[in-house]
């Protein structure tokens, strides 16, 4: 058997609520207690003072009597003079049960008393302490015995015995007793039911704001609530909701910045990958020429007297060489639009107008190669790069011209092809492309058909900078073609 530690721990637990109820229990129960302890003891304060009052009043009285009694009857001895009945002629001195005792102890006059004292203990003991002057009393049940010297002259006389009821002051204590006990408990039980009311609700926003901490710690931050409350708790409400939104954005930030560094990775990635590829195009295209070039070279020196072969070989070189400039002026347009981003110098320029001059500077490649170029512009005038436009189309339709068919034809096209759009569109009817391969012929160094893109100087550098031309000026290039049907490039730009 597994203890669960954590759920024993949560079980023995004692909650917030439980506490503030608790200690509202037994603030009010201290509260109530030491209230009721102030009036009772007041009330029992008061009583006391009364009896006291009350007793020696009585005892004034007849002290008062028996100076009057002995002046009157000067020759009249102490114990005569408290005979028995003979102080308690007068009614106002009947008014609380007393007995007179002589300075021995004995008794003189007066009424029967209930005699609950200890004669022979407690109550000699009182008697003595009177002889000695001092006034005391027993309090027994419902019965106060007090004890008093009578002075005459300075002297004690005689003892008074007093027996004074307080069954009423007890009965009327007893009953506010009780009424503080039931006012008490009605009290209790009216403030835990108010604590338990009140705590309920502010023991709720406290665990919800708990379960918003426990949410936050977990990320759950829709989960988060506001605690609708006008205090410090409602205060400290909208501050977690504040952390919750803070740390929610600021993951939200670091989440975008770690897409946008991964992005940034597989980008350097796929940048080192095409560098390398790049670089290891770069060489083998270079070899191919220069190892004709040197092959031809050889041969030269070889066969000295040979004219027609020494004119064979220099025009193999020659066209080599031009094949290499090429190459190296397009690797290098290529290598500064993939790694600089310089502004373009744009002007307002005619299509029609530079169109027509590069097919004129064409022309001769054209007809050497026996086709027919047509060029059916309109006069249209955009904001673009003049230099960057003449790369294009020269790219394009030697293109046309490369992988024509023998007596075919180039068709040019300049037209609006929408409210803010111009499409220029080169047609030939040349040996075409599979579908398979079209998305990948504006990639450097492709080449559709090898074999063929060898014989005509090509090194798949061209598209590629035609794509990158296109695109820096806002524009795009797509094309068309059918195995052995022809091909047809669009590029379109935004006016």
């Amino acid at each position: 058997m597994v203890l669960d530690i954590k759920g024993l721990m949560n079980y023995l637990k004692v909650g917030i609520k439980f506490k503030l109820i608790s200690f509202t229990a037994s603030l009010l129960l201290i509260v109530i207690s030491f209230l009721s302890f102030l009036v009772l003891s007041g009330i029992k304060s008061y009583q006391n003072k009364e009896t006291q009052a009350i007793l020696f009043k009585q005892k004034d009285m007849f002290e008062e009597y028996f100076s009057e009694r002995m002046s009157l009857n000067k020759n009249v001895n102490y114990d005569d003079s408290l005979a028995r009945g003979s102080i308690f002629n007068k009614a106002w001195l009947r008014t609380i049960p007393a007995n007179i005792y002589n300075t021995k102890g004995e008794l003189l006059s007066g009424f029967k008393t209930d005699a609950k004292l200890n004669e022979n203990d407690e109550k000699k003991i009182m008697i003595d302490y009177a002889i000695k002057g001092k006034a005391s009393y027993r309090e027994i049940n419902d019965e106060i015995y007090f004890y008093s010297p009578i002075k005459y002259k300075g002297n004690t006389a005689a003892i008074l015995e007093l027996e004074y009821s307080i069954k009423e002051n007890n009965l009327f204590y007893s009953d506010i007793k009780k009424l503080f006990y039931g006012i008490g408990f009605l009290a209790l039980v009216l403030g835990i039911s108010v604590g338990i009311f009140y705590f309920s609700r502010l023991t709720r926003d406290i665990y919800e704001m708990k379960d918003s901490v426990e949410s936050i710690q977990k990320g759950e931050f829709s989960k988060v609530h506001k605690v609708n409350r006008n205090d410090e708790l409602g205060e400290l409400s909208n501050g977690l909701i504040f952390m919750s939104n803070t740390i929610e954005e600021n993951i939200e930030e670091l989440k975008v910045e770690r897409d946008s560094l991964s992005r940034a990775v597989d980008k350097l990635k796929k940048m080192d990958k095409q560098q390398k590829e790049f670089i290891g195009n770069v060489t083998h295209e270079f070899k191919t020429p220069i190892t004709s070039i040197k092959a031809y070279a050889d041969v030269i020196g070889m066969y000295t007297d040979d004219l027609k072969l020494i004119e064979e070989g220099t025009l193999s070189i020659s066209k080599e060489c031009d094949r290499l400039s090429s190459m190296v002026d397009n690797i290098l347009s290529l290598s500064a639009l993939e790694k600089y981003d310089f502004e373009i110098e744009k002007n307002e320029v005619n299509l029609k107008e530079v169109l027509n001059e590069i097919c004129k500077t064409m022309m001769a490649k054209v007809k050497k190669n026996g086709l027919i170029l047509k060029c059916d512009a309109e006069d249209i005038v955009v904001t673009l790069d003049e230099g960057s436009l003449k790369h294009i189309f020269i790219n394009l339709i030697d293109n046309a011209i490369k992988y024509n068919k023998p007596k075919g034809s180039i068709y040019i096209r300049c037209y609006k092809s929408g409210k803010n759009k111009i499409t220029i569109s080169i047609t030939d009817t040349g040996i075409g492309m599979r579908a398979e391969v079209l998305p990948k012929i504006f990639e450097p160094f492709y080449r559709a058909d090898k074999h063929r893109s060898r014989e005509t100087g090509g090194a798949g550098l061209g598209l590629a900078l035609v794509k990158k031309l296109v695109e820096k000026q806002g524009g795009s290039v797509k094309v068309n073609s059918k195995l052995n049907e022809g091909s047809t490039f669009c590029v379109e730009f935004s006016t």
